[in-house]
């Protein structure tokens, strides 16, 4: 029988398995997830232990598990829709390269057969999986840059860990401070949610990719740059430190490069999947709301909660709303104003556009500040030295206050003299004069 075939009656035995379960079964509802399944091929006496990935949706770069403010390789974060595929549970061992490339001039050390192989090119590698799929008849191929981060970071069992399976990088992978550099046997330390092993530490391992900047795309299973002359390399190794090996940190070769440190894990997804499940709708990346005639353009930030975030609301669009102008401006953006006004201004547009509008939370800005969507307000230089000089009058005028009082204490009389205006400008609260950022929270599809 072909194995395609073979594989396809397996799964749906599985699921048959699942649904006709016992009634006792079904009454404690013990009922093994999709993902959870796995299938074994054996390629000339060496098995090879495939892990299904259930498709969906997942934020793919510097999330906050994963950001790192000296790494902007991995931004922005953004939205990526996967369907299902199958994934090595390990890296491609030296017993299972010697079998599939006999000719191979690539050394693979006989005394170390369960160790990763390395010294793998990227056309190597296109080889190796070429011949996997004439050997076994399924059609292999290296893993896509997404679907690599998606497995490591465990799917939609995802516990959103630093590391593939945990916060403790030497507890997952072995990486240069344990390693000795050099490779070990795969599948010694502990795996992730899917049960996948190595996927920090070891080898690095290829993707099928070209190296390309990242951009706010929700194409579906997204195959890397249309051009380029280097290729993605993801997972750190043994010659890497932790600071470079968490889960959404890229690499990048040329497809002719050879090192001991980068090897590969192989994956396959079936033309027809009998338990395929229909791809999640993508949001908009932009949502333009008008109010009384205007626009505000709002930019979708991805995230298990995601939302929309406005650009800065201009002093002409509050004076539109509010019938007022701002107490200032800033290059035409509206600043000064109070939380009050802000949550009252917020309100109104909600009612007059329909839409659940309030202002941004201070988490929310620095979410987007992150990913790069929006920009860190620039205050003045000469702003900032007349704000500096200011505060220095204050408290020199502060220190004035408080001596003038403690020597008045002595003969009975307690001195109480308000602050000035200047004072009072400069301890309000430090939001009233950033720009004003609304948002609109949505479900996460």
């Amino acid at each position: 029988m072909n194995p395609i075939a073979s594989l396809r009656l397996y799964i749906v035995a599985c699921t048959l398995t699942l649904g006709l379960a016992p009634l006792a079964a079904r009454q404690r509802q013990q009922v093994v997830p999709d993902s959870l399944l796995t299938v074994t091929v054996d390629v000339g006496g060496v098995p090879v232990t495939m892990q299904r990935v259930e498709g969906g949706s997942f934020v793919m770069g510097a999330t906050p598990d994963q950001h790192d403010p000296h790494i902007y390789t991995d931004k922005p974060a953004h939205l990526v829709f996967l369907s299902p595929y199958y994934i090595a549970t390990t890296e491609v061992t030296n017993r299972l390269w010697r079998k599939v490339m006999p000719d191979s001039k690539i050394i693979t050390p006989s005394g170390y057969p369960e160790h990763p192989v390395s010294f793998v090119s990227w056309h190597d590698a296109q080889v190796f999986v070429h011949r996997l799929d004439s050997l076994t008849g399924l059609p292999f191929r290296l893993p896509t840059e997404a679907e690599w981060e998606y497995a490591a970071r465990g799917g939609e069992h995802s516990r959103y860990y630093r590391f593939a399976g945990g916060n403790e990088a030497d507890s997952v992978g072995w990486l240069y401070a344990i390693a000795g550099q050099w490779t070990h046997p795969v599948a010694r330390k502990r795996p992730n949610e899917l049960g996948l092993y190595d996927m920090t530490g070891n080898v690095a391992e290829w993707c099928q990719d070209r190296y390309g900047w990242y951009e706010l795309s929700t194409a579906p299973d997204p195959v890397g740059a249309d051009t380029g002359s280097y290729r993605i390399v993801r997972g750190g190794s043994y010659d890497e430190c932790e600071a470079n090996s968490h889960l959404s940190v890229r690499r990048w070769y040329t497809p002719e490069t050879t090192t001991g440190y980068i090897g590969l894990r192989v994956a396959f997804t079936l033309p027809e999947d009998p338990m395929m499940r229909p791809a999640p709708t993508a949001p908009a990346l932009r949502q333009t709301v008008r109010i009384k005639g205007r626009r505000l353009h709002l930019s979708l930030i991805p995230g298990e909660q995601p939302y929309y975030i406005s650009e800065p609301v201009s002093a002409s669009l509050w004076r539109k709303i509010t019938s007022n102008d701002a107490p200032e401006r800033d290059h035409g953006i509206a600043i000064g104003m109070s939380r009050d006004e802000r949550l009252a201004f917020a309100e109104q547009c909600s009612r007059l556009t329909n839409c659940p509008l309030s202002i941004a939370s201070a988490q929310e800005l620095e979410q987007a500040l992150q990913q790069g969507i929006i920009m860190p307000p620039k205050q003045p230089q000469s702003s900032r030295k007349k704000r500096e000089r200011s505060i220095r009058s204050i408290q020199r005028s502060r220190r004035v206050r408080n001596q003038a009082s403690a020597v008045t204490e002595l003969i009975g009389f307690r001195l109480s003299v308000p602050d000035d205006p200047v004072l009072q400008q400069y301890t309000t609260s430090p939001d009233d004069r950033q720009p004003l950022r609304l948002v609109m929270r949505v479900a996460h599809p």
